[in-house]
């Protein structure tokens, strides 16, 4: 196990990205996309594990970049956070809501809070909104406008 015997005398190791779980094979078996081995003369691949894609089956997994998720075991490659959504670490496995208050035009930035003038009264918001004519906020990161007296 874990070697080949392409003439069926020789033996040799499976190359990387590679195995083989039987013996006397003629040939080794390829990772399925998503799995990986680095090693040679394996008998198994390993899936990509949460937080990491997979992309070539020879090397280690690479984890997600910033603004990146992988959400699935054995993914080839990482997701981009939805518009609205955000995460700031590497090997993220999900992406966070915009909170209330806050607007996020940046996958990989930190949310915003919504400056004086402007508010966001839902999660997941790219831009915060102008209060309307007549209203306000007086300080940032509102979730409603108020009435201005005058």
């Amino acid at each position: 196990m874990g070697s080949y015997c392409p003439d069926g005398i020789t033996q040799l190791p499976c190359p990387s990205g590679s195995y083989t779980d039987l013996y006397e094979q003629s040939r080794c078996r390829l990772c399925r996309p998503g799995w990986y081995q680095i090693k040679s003369g394996s008998t198994a691949c390993l899936r990509c594990g949460l937080g990491f894609s997979c992309a070539k089956s020879t090397q280690l997994p690479e984890q997600c970049d910033i603004g990146m998720y992988a959400d699935l075991y054995g993914q080839i490659q990482c997701r981009q956070c939805p518009k609205g959504y955000y995460n700031f670490n590497k090997g993220a496995i999900y992406c966070k809501k915009c909170p209330l208050g806050h607007e996020c035009t940046d996958s990989k930035a930190a949310p915003k809070p919504c400056a004086v003038g402007f508010y966001n009264a839902l999660y997941a918001q790219t831009k915060c909104r102008p209060c309307t004519q007549g209203s306000t906020t007086q300080i940032v990161g509102q979730t409603a406008c108020i009435n201005v007296v005058g």
